[in-house]
């Protein structure tokens, strides 16, 4: 959660003081991706109940992987595609959703993992979304050059 909240901070700066860099360009979504990946692979690992379903966390990483690789061939024909509002909104739900399922017991009248669910099925509809969305960007501008 901390880690969540410390990529929050650091866009929300480089953005209002106008302090982006090619490298924090690269490596925020990288630490995003690193961020969800990591947490919901110990997740669905962990023997507690209910438990976080193996098959969310392969679509999702699978999603993940797709797009770094597909940015990585975009990028070796010269196209630069800037992050869509679309996989931001992917990103905040997945943060919240992994806030809850860390949280996971009932605590002031919250069914933290409920929610973390709720908040994940979400999220990995808009991760599948995205991601189609991405390739079919990506697609056409290596098509059109």
């Amino acid at each position: 959660m901390v880690a969540c909240l410390s990529d929050f901070f650091d866009g929300y700066l480089a953005r209002k003081y106008e302090i982006t860099t090619t490298l924090g360009k690269f490596l925020d979504p990288l630490a995003d991706k690193l961020i969800v990946m990591a947490v919901l692979t110990m997740l669905a690992a962990m023997p507690r109940e209910p438990a976080v379903p193996a098959w969310f966390v392969v679509v999702v990483v699978g999603r993940e992987l797709a797009v770094t690789g597909l940015r990585a061939i975009a990028s070796g024909e010269g196209i630069v595609l800037a992050a869509e509002e679309l996989g931001k909104y992917k990103t905040i739900y997945q943060m919240f959703a992994l806030t809850g399922l860390l949280m996971h017991y009932r605590f002031l009248g919250v069914d933290w993992h409920a929610g973390g669910m709720y908040f994940l099925v979400i999220a990995t509809a808009l991760s599948l979304w995205s991601g189609v969305d991405y390739h079919v960007k990506v697609f056409r501008a290596v098509r059109l050059s």
